[in-house]
């Protein structure tokens, strides 16, 4: 999906945050617009950096809180659930035990299940019933969604400005943003509260294997997104292997399936990746057998170089997906730079 590939690119750092230097005036009249300057007149300046202290905050309350209601032993994960679409955060927290209490439930289900129906899907050993489970949030125990009265109300307008509904907004007074805000900011600051959370997540009980980390919504990526991208740039890659092994092995796949098409002259080096993108999410050797996006087959492509760059055109050329095409032209553009 060209999706994956532009919002790869933000988080990569491979480009900016469009929209700098002009702003979203969201006004009590439930109206929308573009301005390029303003004054104390025209409403609330909500910065990048207010939204990052209001997360934070939101934050660091959920760790509280959850000290104060749960165990705090044996804590392994701590993430930001993040929906750019939507405009909204929570934060999930997990232990060992809340896991394998969860895990030996799911287990026992599925046994019943397996036995009622005999569908496949329902035989898992314990082990691997216990790995589906461990970070699975919607299966946490603890999940804080209590926030704070301006951080909802600034991602309530956030959110209509996003969808392109001014009628549900519900400010009590004009507020102006940076138009940066709609082009998945929400990420990249969600990943700037997990470093600044280093100490405060000290007052965690947590394993060894412990991770704190920004995972996107379906809608926004998913898994896949999380996996390839966003958790990479919370969790240095040794703790984010020792607690996601399975991760590695992924990992380790995907890099021997470069390797052997690096072995092949360039025109079919670009062959190849144009058609993991072409085949789409369910194709052979796709990105997502990997637990990743075609942001890595593109990167992929970047990669090789000016060299490719004929190769791409004849590709552009010829019968592609709309998806497809989109995403070459990406490629084109930023070895073109």
């Amino acid at each position: 999906m060209s999706y994956d590939v532009q919002i790869g690119r933000l988080i990569s750092g491979r480009r900016e945050v469009e929209g700098k230097g002009t702003y979203l005036q969201c006004t009590t009249d439930q109206t929308i617009q573009e301005i390029l300057t303003f004054g104390p007149e025209d409403g609330l300046f909500i910065s990048r950096k207010d939204l990052e202290n209001a997360l934070y905050d939101f934050c660091k309350s959920a760790i509280s809180n959850y000290i104060k209601e749960e165990s705090n032993e044996d804590v392994y994960t701590f993430s930001i659930y993040t929906d750019s679409y939507h405009s909204s955060y929570l934060v999930y927290i997990n232990d060992q035990a809340t896991l394998e209490e969860v895990a030996d439930d799911c287990y026992t289900s599925y046994q019943e299940n397996y036995l009622k129906t005999g569908k496949k899907i329902y035989n898992e050993t314990k082990e691997q019933v216990y790995h589906s489970c461990k970070f699975s949030e919607g299966d946490y125990a603890f999940m804080f969604d209590e926030m704070p009265d301006q951080l909802e109300s600034y991602l309530e307008t956030i959110g209509c400005v996003i969808q392109e509904t001014p009628d549900y907004l519900r400010n009590e007074k004009n507020y102006i943003f940076e138009k940066t805000i709609i082009d998945s900011e929400l990420f990249l600051i969600a990943i700037d509260v997990i470093h600044r959370l280093q100490n405060d997540l000290k007052k965690l009980n947590q394993t060894e294997d412990f991770i704190a980390y920004v995972s996107a919504a379906d809608g926004v990526g998913g898994d896949y997104l999380t996996l390839s991208q966003l958790i990479r740039k919370c969790v240095p890659e040794d703790q984010l292997y020792k607690a996601m092994p399975d991760l590695k092995d992924k990992d380790l796949e995907f890099q021997a399936a470069v390797e052997t098409t690096q072995q092949l002259p360039i025109a079919q080096q670009v062959k190849h990746w144009v058609t993991v993108i072409e085949r789409g999410e369910f194709g052979k050797g796709s990105m997502r057998s990997f637990w990743r996006t075609d942001y890595d087959a593109y990167e992929q492509l970047v990669k090789l170089g000016h060299q490719v760059i004929p190769y791409i055109q004849d590709h552009l050329n010829g019968e592609l997906k709309n998806e497809s095409r989109e995403i070459l032209m990406l490629v084109l553009d930023d070895l073109k730079k």
